[in-house]
């Protein structure tokens, strides 16, 4: 089983990305989905995507890989619009050839099934909408099988 730790939206809050590293060190996988506002050198141990307000970094729009038997996509998310929404994200899933999708930007926890695709957003770490807390998730991966645990920074 692996165990993969995600985060977005951390909006420059840089202790956020040492925190949820604390609180997770036995991470197999270390992902920011956008807007962490760092530079690239403080996401070293990280796949980390540019978001709409990563002006300066030279993180990539998106990134693929594999564990277990699933194929993972990262995007931070303000390129699916708003209208639909759910579509362009499968869409952009089906083209890529994956299976999961982790995104940021909309600061909302969102883990949904969609047509045998999977859509997650771990939420903000920093400035949450929509009457969630801040937080990250975890994602636990056997094989074909995924568990989603998401984690409530206010706790801490």
């Amino acid at each position: 089983m692996k165990k993969i730790v995600v985060m977005s939206d951390s909006h420059g809050y840089h202790q956020m990305i040492n925190r949820v590293k604390e609180l997770e060190p036995d991470g197999d996988y270390y992902v920011h989905c956008g807007d962490s506002e760092a530079e690239t050198y403080m996401m070293q141990d990280w796949l980390c995507v540019k978001g709409n307000n990563d002006w300066y970094s030279d993180f990539p729009n998106q990134i693929k890989f594999k564990v277990e038997d699933l194929n993972f996509l990262v995007a931070h998310g303000h390129r699916f619009g708003y209208m639909d929404r759910e579509t362009s994200m499968i869409y952009t899933l089906q083209e890529a050839n994956c299976d999961v999708l982790l995104s940021g930007h909309t600061h909302v926890p969102m883990y949904k099934e969609v047509d045998g695709y999977t859509l997650i957003n771990p939420g903000s770490t920093t400035l949450p909408r929509g009457g969630s807390n801040r937080s990250y998730c975890v994602i636990y991966v056997e094989g074909k099988d995924l568990k989603v645990e998401f984690k409530n920074l206010d706790d801490f």
